[in-house]
């Protein structure tokens, strides 16, 4: 193994954890990917001694071709709480478990185990493999709501069936009603609306199979929920100004960040649909913005000035040089992926968080309304509304109707009792 440097040097004792272990000859390695994935020195330390102890836990237990997933959360689960290894090895959960991602990760870049192994039991995984294809090339949904329904239909398979042979067939109205009473316990009512609608598709993928599902989909109950019963939350134009204002376009990450939510507030995106924005989805010349939707669809909006302008600051004072083509990138480690979702969420909420405004405490979302809102005040009917915030039907649109309290005052009757 080569001479590590001297920023790198660690206790001899963590050095000496690899040495006769499956993972011997894989030191140099790691380093050279975290190096090249732009994590610090000291955080390389830290990865590298958390992967020792991994090591040093499976020496004559296990062989290369075991590490996956599993093995890990043995790890994790079984062996932290009660680890006696050496008094000052890496024991944090949340380090040693993204040390061991990047393990994996460098173990499946040089073929030295297999592909992501799933924790599901065969049959479950086989399943969800058959539904998640329906749902993707049958439905076209996008990702993020395929991932919502398999999480669902997971958890329904591995309560009605653990380890056995799925059979729809065996079920009755009793096993959905049994399962949804006890699974969504104290949830939200539009939270119990998704996975109602999860066993709906799911049931109705089975049909297409041809199971008999009639009995199973009318056992899953509707759930009563007034969408229009309240106000859409929004801002004032003055917390929207201090929200704009409260970001530092001094720095690189703060030249993102508010290019970031330009897109939020000028356009109504997503926070997914932020996150898929590409260099190429941008025609300069023409002022449109290619967005990557729900399901598979796309569409094209023009690009307001304001966003424009941000969006060119970071790419000029700020985007690093990668191969990725992705618009909004990260600036921590590991420095080549693009932003997530949740990384959008995160932006806004620390934000808001700065501002003192609490109306963003719990998500970007509240943005969407901001562009609905500044949208019918200007007097756009809703089928602008729901063309611009890309909904499929027009009914989704109607709850910015009240939105424009304004115009409401004007048709309002009196409250009974009150002064004319």
């Amino acid at each position: 193994m080569m001479s590590e440097p001297a920023h790198l040097r660690r206790p001899r004792a963590t050095r000496d954890w690899f040495i006769g272990t499956e993972l011997s000859g894989i030191e140099d390695v790691y380093v050279q990917h975290l190096r090249k994935h732009g994590y610090t020195s000291a955080t390389t330390i830290e990865y590298v001694e958390c992967v020792a102890h991994f090591a040093h836990w499976t020496r004559r237990r296990f062989c290369l071709s075991d590490m996956n997933e599993v093995l890990i959360g043995l790890f994790l689960n079984r062996h932290l709480p009660k680890c006696r290894c050496a008094q000052r090895c890496q024991r944090a959960r949340n380090m040693v478990h993204a040390a061991l991602v990047q393990l994996l990760a460098v173990l499946r870049i040089n073929g030295n185990v297999a592909p992501v192994v799933s924790a599901d039991p065969p049959a479950i995984a086989a399943e969800l493999r058959d539904y998640e294809h329906y749902l993707s090339e049958v439905r076209g949904l996008g990702a993020t709501t395929r991932a919502s329904r398999l999480n669902h239909i997971r958890r329904f398979l591995v309560d009605r069936f653990g380890i056995k042979v799925v059979s729809v067939s065996s079920l009755g109205p009793r096993d959905i009603a049994r399962f949804i009473s006890r699974f969504t316990e104290g949830w939200a009512p539009q939270s119990r609306q998704a996975i109602c609608n999860s066993l709906r598709s799911y049931f109705r993928f089975k049909a297409l199979k041809g199971e008999q599902t009639t009995s199973l989909t009318a056992a899953v109950p509707t759930v009563a929920s007034w969408r229009l019963a309240g106000l859409p939350k929004a801002l004032s134009a003055d917390a929207l100004k201090q929200f704009l204002g409260a970001f530092d376009r001094g720095s690189v990450v703060g030249r993102r960040d508010y290019a970031i939510s330009r897109c939020l507030v000028d356009l109504g995106l997503r926070t997914a649909e932020v996150s898929r924005i590409t260099l190429d989805d941008i025609d300069w010349r023409d002022g449109t913005l290619k967005i990557h939707g729900k399901d598979i669809r796309t569409d094209l909006l023009p690009l307001p000035k304001a966003t424009g302008t941000a969006i060119a600051a970071y790419l000029r004072h700020g985007r690093p040089a990668l191969q990725s083509r992705a618009l909004f990138a990260r600036h921590r480690a590991p420095l080549d992926a693009p932003v997530t979702a949740g990384i959008v969420r995160g932006i806004v909420r620390r934000t808001a968080q700065r501002c003192g405004i609490d109306t963003l405490s719990h998500g970007p979302h509240v943005l969407r309304h901001v562009a609905a809102q500044r949208l019918i005040q200007r007097g756009a009917t809703l089928k602008d509304i729901a063309d611009f915030l890309r909904h499929r039907c027009l009914d989704t649109s109607t709850i910015y109707t009240k939105v424009d309290l304004p115009s409401l005052s004007k048709v309002a009757m009196p409250w009974p009792g009150s002064h004319p």
